[in-house]
């Protein structure tokens, strides 16, 4: 008789191997457990979207899910906004540009530092019904200009440091509440500083939070296109429902990760910060600890400080932290968990081990994607990758895809029998995709339908449907998991900014003296991203005016407007026709 048939243990004991050993091969538990949170957050998610009922916006999450009066809101250079003190700020705010006419619909130019001033801002003008249109606060004249000229702002706020870079007819609040005590206040026919004082006169209790919907906008997010000057992403307050809800790692563990304390040096007009620190803090009763700006060096001293037990971080971030020389700070922190995107392979259990940090949350997403991947967890195994996609995961997905990709035609691969995208198998790379569910709640680029829809693409799997493609080319490892690859088209990422190749070579060709450019992103060992770089040919050869044009290249883009991460690093200077 079979030894497994006359003996009902080794029976047992060999499909429990059996099953333990698929289940390592294929991660089948993982992905039941992926599926199953999924699904939980869908439900949690429709629960919060009932909850804000009429008023789905920044300001709705603020007043519904806000902490107690007396808990911590913001904690920002050693001092501490309550929760209470917070909603009186934004409610009086609200109030004083509600008197200067701004209403539902409306955009405000948001021109301003990391501060509380910034967090109180959006959140007012949330609570009108507007759109905070979120001004990267590198960009100078002609850039600049381009920004406020997108949204045709009815009011453009900065904060003191700021102000003077504004040049617009448009009226022009410079606000101060005391974060900037000490940095002189520019006062023109069109600039009016706006002080404590200012917010206690404005009347504010009879202003009801205006009434939002899902479709609503909400923000606006600059970000570089695969050519041409920052294009506005229109922020729908779906995504704000998305980013405030608890992730399944938090609410499945409330005890460890509540109350939430978040640091972050991250700019607020970045979508790394509005989402994961403002939002999801505001969202769950948390604390927003904020930096001014990055340091290297004060970085862990701020979250030591702070208490902070979440940090946030682009992938650039831990590589300066890395290098920076070690502090008594950097295990004097009581943080649990990293959130960021970013963090290659080569740095992440360095970055863990040095710093004590036990837990890395990797996301994949872009500011106005649609597709996402998540990598969660304590383990080695998924260092510097994007997140994991096993065969159960990948059978049930309906929303996330990879396609086959052709780089000669930049675009999804098509079966020539079926006309459909097809996906790619363990071990190839291709094109990530997300689906398009409702348009209406679809972020998209403000008055560019042309480039809105150049990132759609139809009837990918069967007549009728619709996807958003993300840009990126990615590989989905034999093993599950998925990791970046490359970008598609002309834009490269350098200090966590996406960069357009063909803005910066536009800006350079017009110099004058300038014959031809072309400007790509090339990979540096020890950095993360791609520096820009710059072949350019002049009309003269002439050795001085070669020379002089070195000296002025810089100089001359900071005047255009480049910001600093887009100015090439690497400069050569040919005779040569640029044939590429």
């Amino acid at each position: 008789m079979d030894l497994l048939t006359s003996n009902p243990i080794a029976s047992l004991a060999a499909v429990t191997t059996a099953a333990a050993y698929l289940d390592a091969k294929f991660c089948f538990s993982r992905d039941l457990r992926e599926i199953r949170q999924g699904r939980d957050f869908g439900r949690r998610l429709g629960q919060r979207i009932q909850q804000l009922g009429d008023v789905c916006s920044m300001y709705g999450i603020f007043d519904k899910y806000r902490g107690k009066d007396g808990d911590d809101a913001i904690w920002f250079e050693g001092r501490t906004i309550s929760y209470g003190e917070l909603k009186r700020d934004v409610d009086r705010l609200a109030g004083l540009l509600h008197a200067r006419g701004v209403a539902a619909g409306d955009f405000v130019a948001v021109f301003t530092s990391n501060s509380p001033e910034m967090a109180i801002v959006i959140l007012a003008i949330s609570k009108l019904g507007a759109v905070a249109a979120l001004i990267n606060t590198n960009l100078r004249h002609t850039t600049l200009a381009h920004s406020l000229n997108i949204c045709t702002p009815v009011l453009i706020i900065s904060t003191p440091d700021l102000a003077a870079h504004i040049d617009s007819n448009v009226p022009h609040l410079t606000l101060n509440l005391s974060s900037f005590d000490g940095t002189a206040t520019t006062t023109t026919s069109t600039i009016t500083p706006i002080g404590p004082g200012d917010l206690k006169a404005a009347s504010f209790t009879s202003l009801p939070p205006a009434k939002r919907t899902l479709s609503d906008g909400a923000l606006l997010i600059y970000t570089s296109g695969t050519t041409g000057l920052p294009k506005a992403c229109f922020i729908k307050n779906m995504q704000l429902c998305l980013t405030s809800t608890p992730v399944p790692a938090d609410h499945d563990n409330r005890a460890k990760y509540f109350p939430l304390r978040t640091y972050s040096p991250l700019p607020l007009f970045h979508g790394t910060a509005i989402f994961g620190g403002l939002t999801y803090s505001v969202g769950n009763g948390g604390t927003l600890c904020l930096a001014r700006k990055f340091s290297a060096s004060n970085y862990f001293k701020d979250a030591t400080l702070s208490r902070a037990n979440c940090v946030l971080y682009i992938g650039e971030l831990c590589r300066y932290l890395l290098a920076s020389s070690p502090s008594p700070y950097d295990r004097a922190h009581a943080i649990t968990r990293a959130y960021g995107n970013g963090l290659r392979g080569d740095i992440w259990d360095p970055f863990k081990t040095r710093f004590g940090i036990n837990e890395i949350r990797e996301f994949y997403r872009s500011t106005e994607g649609l597709a996402k991947f998540d990598n969660f967890g304590d383990g080695a195994w998924g260092a510097g990758k994007l997140g994991f996609a096993g065969p159960l995961r990948r059978w049930f997905e309906n929303m996330t895809f990879i396609v086959k990709f052709d780089t000669d035609t930049q675009l999804p691969i098509r079966d020539p029998k079926t006309g459909f995208c097809v996906k790619i198998r363990p071990g190839e790379e291709g094109e990530v995709i997300g689906r398009v569910v409702n348009r209406a709640t679809m972020s998209n680029y403000l008055r560019d339908d042309g480039a809105t829809e150049k990132k759609l693409i139809r009837d990918v799997f069967e007549k009728g449907d619709l996807f958003q493609r993300m840009g990126d080319l990615v590989v989905l490892e034999r093993d599950g998991w998925v990791r970046f690859h490359d970008r598609i088209g002309d834009t490269f990422r350098w200090k966590g900014e996406n960069v357009s190749a063909g803005e910066v070579r536009d800006h350079i060709s017009a110099i004058q003296g300038v014959l031809d450019a072309i400007v790509f992103g090339i990979k540096l060992a020890s950095y993360d991203g791609q520096a820009g770089a710059a072949c350019i040919v002049l009309k003269s050869q002439d050795p001085s005016a070669r020379e002089s044009f070195i000296r002025s290249l810089h100089s001359n883009l900071v005047f255009k407007g480049v910001p600093s991460y887009a100015i090439p690093r690497l400069v050569r200077i040919t005779d040569s026709p640029l044939l590429a």
